[in-house]
C-alpha cells in the first residue's frame, strides 16, 4: 500500500510538471503567433497556480509590452528582477519600456552603488550572510578544538574570518538599503490618478503616468497612499491603478 502511495505522489509530481511545461510552452505559442492577450492570460494563470517564476514573469513583460500596456510591462520585469538581477535581455527589454513610457527611475544612490546593490538578488545577499555566519561558526569551532601550530596557519584562518565578516557585513548592508523594495510600487494605468483623499470623488491632484515607480503607504478601502519620489505629488490612488513590486507570493 506504501508502495502504491508513493507511486501515485510520483505521478501526480510528474503530472503537475508537465502541465506547467505544456501551458508555458502554449502561452510562447501564443505570443509567437502574435496573439499577445491570450499569452498574457496563459502567463498570469501559470503564475497563479504555480507561483513566481523569473522566465514566465519574463515573457509576461514581453507580452504586454507588444500590447503598448507599458504599466503592467515593467512591473513583471521588475518581478522578474527579484528573481534573476543579472539578466541582460531582462535588464534591456526594462529599459525601453521605461523609454516608451517616459516613467524613468528617479536618481537616488551613486548608479555604481546601484548597481552594487542590485548586482545580487535579496535571496543571494540573504545566503551570503547565512553562509558567512555558518563559515565563522565553523572556524571558531574548528579552532577551538585543534590548535594551530604555524603562524601562517593562524594568519590565513584569520584572514579567513575578515572576509567572512566583510561578506556578512556587505549582506546586510545591501539589505538594509534596499528596505525600501518592500513599499515600493508600479502605476500600472495611463489615466491613475492620485486623490486628495481615497474616494472616486474626491479633488484629482496629478497623474503620475504608467510604469512610474511610487512609494506606497497606508491602504484605505479601495485606494493606496502613494508618493511619487521627486515629484512633489502625493496622495490617495485606487488600488487598481497600481502593485506592489513584492507582493507576499514573492521574495523579499
Amino acid at each position: 500500500m506504501n508502495r502504491n502511495f508513493l507511486i501515485g505522489l510520483l505521478y501526480l509530481f510528474l503530472g503537475t510538471a508537465f502541465a506547467g511545461a505544456s501551458a508555458f510552452d502554449e502561452a510562447n505559442q501564443q505570443f509567437k503567433a502574435g496573439d499577445y492577450g491570450g499569452a498574457v492570460a496563459t502567463y498570469e494563470k501559470l503564475l497563479s497556480t504555480e507561483g513566481p517564476r523569473a522566465a514566465v514573469f519574463y515573457n509576461l513583460g514581453n507580452s504586454y509590452q507588444q500590447l503598448k500596456q507599458y504599466g503592467p510591462a515593467i512591473l513583471a520585469y521588475e518581478r522578474a528582477r527579484l528573481l534573476t538581477p543579472r539578466d541582460p535581455d531582462l535588464l534591456a527589454n526594462l529599459a525601453l519600456s521605461r523609454k516608451a513610457a517616459t516613467a524613468f527611475e528617479d536618481a537616488g544612490l551613486h548608479p555604481q552603488m546601484e548597481a552594487a546593490l542590485n548586482y545580487l538578488s535579496r535571496n543571494e545577499w540573504s545566503w551570503l550572510i547565512a553562509g558567512g555566519a555558518l563559515f565563522l561558526g565553523t572556524l571558531a569551532l574548528f579552532c577551538g578544538l585543534v590548535r594551530l601550530p604555524k603562524r601562517g596557519q593562524r594568519q590565513c584562518a584569520a584572514a579567513s574570518a575578515c572576509l567572512a565578516g566583510l561578506a556578512i557585513a556587505a549582506g546586510a548592508t545591501a539589505l538594509y538599503l534596499r528596505r525600501a523594495e518592500a513599499s515600493r510600487g508600479i502605476i500600472l494605468s495611463e489615466n491613475a490618478t492620485v486623490r486628495l483623499s481615497p474616494f472616486d470623488q474626491a479633488e484629482a491632484l496629478g497623474t503620475p503616468g504608467p510604469g512610474r515607480s511610487v512609494h506606497l503607504g497606508a491602504q484605505n478601502g479601495g485606494f493606496y497612499y502613494i508618493e511619487v519620489p521627486s515629484a512633489n505629488l502625493h496622495g490617495w490612488l485606487a488600488s487598481k491603478d497600481v502593485a506592489p513590486i513584492t507582493p507576499e507570493s514573492l521574495p523579499k
